[in-house]
């Protein structure tokens, strides 16, 4: 997917004839797979003088290595001394998505759809950026250019069939999953689609096949090893969970939620440390992950570090609203450290959620119980 460049800096200068020997050397080492070697050629020469095409082909070689920051990096510099060329900006927006930053992929893929080898490429990107902003609209847009490129490539409908039923439009969800079924029956992107379907209807059996089936066809596809270790958790089969969501760190290294639920695990087996461990890398790759906030500070109140955990727990009321439990922890923790009062208005607005969620409980029994309104005309008399 990614796009090398092949060197032409012109032999100016004897630092700029000198770079370019270990440029092409760099190039000519690439090509014969001796990555360390070509990366140290490349940074001998980038020492030199900068070249777009020297900080682009290094970034490729991160890339492959899966180490997408440094990947990033490199094509940032590639980027800045030629801002123009569409190649780049590809490799750049794709090396940020990779990162799990997609707001700041979102301009450089907009600028790869110019590009000649990778518009399809870009507008797929594209769109599943959007879908990870929740702008469900310009994702399916972006998919939808990227289909026109590509009729036949399954996980374009497959994002479309989630970006249609997310934005709220069934039928062309449906019509896309149809048309996801009729081209591609038994690819894995289809079992994932099954299984995630009897995983809502709460078919746990006939979910996990469909995912082992799906991991099957394809064993290295992004978030697949995660989708059985979730199921696996929520129906409480925590120990099988385990390596699935582990293979998925390394398949999808900067994917958050494998971290939270393995930390999660950990902690529900009383490894303290070790679901430390997990969920702050969850933080590291997603700050704004409430759950893992929530999490970490129940760690650190099991080992005793209340002054750490208090604001994780401030952090968790701000990112989850609606939800009881970063109050309810919150409000014992300051009580723990001796902030009676402010303790106190946490644990009492636990007891206000709690009221409103019960009047609500109440209120939807009563309109499911109530008698509905008849047409008088319609009523017989005896």
């Amino acid at each position: 997917m990614l796009s090398s460049v092949l060197v032409s800096t012109p032999a100016i200068a004897t630092d700029e004839s000198a770079a370019e020997l270990h440029f092409q050397r760099a190039s000519k080492l690439a090509e014969q797979g001796n990555a360390n070697e070509a990366e140290h050629e490349y940074l001998l020469g980038l020492n030199l003088a900068a070249s777009p095409e020297a900080y682009n082909n290094l970034g490729v070689i991160y890339f492959k290595r899966q180490n997408f920051p440094r990947a990033a990096f490199a094509f940032k510099q590639a980027h800045s001394l030629r801002p123009e060329d569409s190649e780049i900006s590809f490799n750049l927006g794709l090396a940020l998505y990779k990162t799990g930053n997609s707001a700041a992929a979102i301009p450089h893929l907009s600028a790869g759809t110019a590009s000649k080898n990778h518009a399809a490429d870009a507008h797929y990107l594209l769109g599943a950026c959007y879908y990870e902003l929740k702008r469900w609209q310009q994702s399916v847009k972006e998919l939808e250019l990227a289909r026109q490129q590509q009729p036949d490539r399954a996980e374009i409908l497959f994002l479309l069939v989630r970006a249609y039923r997310m934005g709220r439009e069934p039928k062309k969800s449906l019509q896309a999953a149809a048309e996801l079924l009729e081209r591609h029956p038994d690819a894995p992107l289809v079992h994932e689609t099954l299984g995630e379907a009897y995983d809502m209807v709460s078919q746990p059996r006939q979910a996990e096949e469909e995912f082992k089936r799906a991991i099957k066809g394809a064993p290295d596809a992004p978030q697949l090893h995660f989708l059985l270790g979730y199921l696996y958790w929520r129906w409480k089969r925590f120990p099988e969970a385990v390596e699935p969501l582990e293979r998925e760190t390394r398949i999808n290294p900067t994917f958050a939620p494998s971290y939270f639920y393995l930390g999660n695990i950990a902690l529900k087996r009383g490894s303290a440390m070790e679901a430390a461990e997990k969920l702050k890398h969850a933080l590291e790759l997603d700050p704004n992950y409430g759950e893992a906030c929530l999490g970490l500070g129940q760690v650190y109140v099991k080992l005793m570090r209340f002054e750490e955990a208090i604001p994780l727990f401030r952090r968790a009321v701000s990112l989850l609203p609606e939800r009881v439990e970063p109050h309810h922890w919150l409000g014992r923790t300051l009580a723990q450290v001796g902030d009676i009062e402010e303790g106190r208005k946490e644990l009492a607005q636990v007891e206000r959620m709690n009221a409103e969620q019960r009047q609500r409980a109440t209120e939807t029994l009563n309109r499911a119980a109530a008698p509905a309104p008849v047409d008088a005309s319609r009523v017989l008399s005896h």
